[in-house]
């Protein structure tokens, strides 16, 4: 008898944390939609509340870190003048792309943060390999938000390029942007800081 009882409460046991773990992901999943839900209406930080419980309950959801690094980015007005905002942005971007390196849009918010951290010419150059990645990780996840067209992603290279003193390269990039898309205002005043 007492062994029949072990293994009905192993058994009963087993069944709850199985449960547990169902429950948990069905509530990270919703914490995760409602964290999207939440940054496509600018509220930022119920964003960011929304995306910390998804990772605290499943730290494997590599588009809740991706949120996280969003939503940290995009609580300042001004985000390269904290540092504190670029190291946590760029945490959640890394952790996003641990989690599933075909987060494409991971990856562009990392070469966001590294653009704006700025502090080395290595920041830009790890920007430039980050977009590299993004454009041939999963496309499925690009123009979400904060960025429109593939031609907002190439003018951000161009960028890291300029700022690299890398002027042909840019210059490259820019006129092939200019092709597809003649009136893209970010491209037209690259266009003419590189005339200079």
């Amino acid at each position: 008898m007492r062994k029949t009882t072990v293994i009905f409460v192993c058994l009963t046991f087993l069944l709850s944390c199985v449960a547990d773990r169902d429950f948990d992901s069905n509530l990270s999943s919703k914490n995760q939609e409602d964290g999207w839900v939440e940054y496509n209406q600018n509220d930022f930080s119920q964003a960011l509340v929304a995306f910390e419980r998804a990772v605290s309950l499943n730290p494997n959801l590599s588009d809740a870190h991706n949120g996280l690094g969003w939503a940290h980015l995009s609580m300042s007005q001004v985000p390269n003048t904290n540092t504190q905002i670029i190291a946590k942005a760029q945490r959640s971007f890394q952790d996003a792309i641990l989690a599933d390196t075909q987060n494409s849009d991971a990856w562009i918010g990392l070469a966001n943060v590294l653009f704006l951290r700025r502090q080395k010419p290595a920041d830009f150059e790890a920007a430039i390999r980050a977009i590299e990645n993004a454009l041939i990780a999963d496309r499925d996840y690009f123009f979400r938000h904060d960025y429109d067209s593939i031609a907002d992603i190439h003018i951000l290279k161009a960028f890291c390029y300029y700022h690299l003193g890398k002027k042909t390269q840019a210059d490259s990039i820019i006129r092939t942007v200019l092709t597809s898309d003649p009136i893209n205002q970010s491209a037209v005043q690259l266009k003419k800081l590189l005339a200079f």
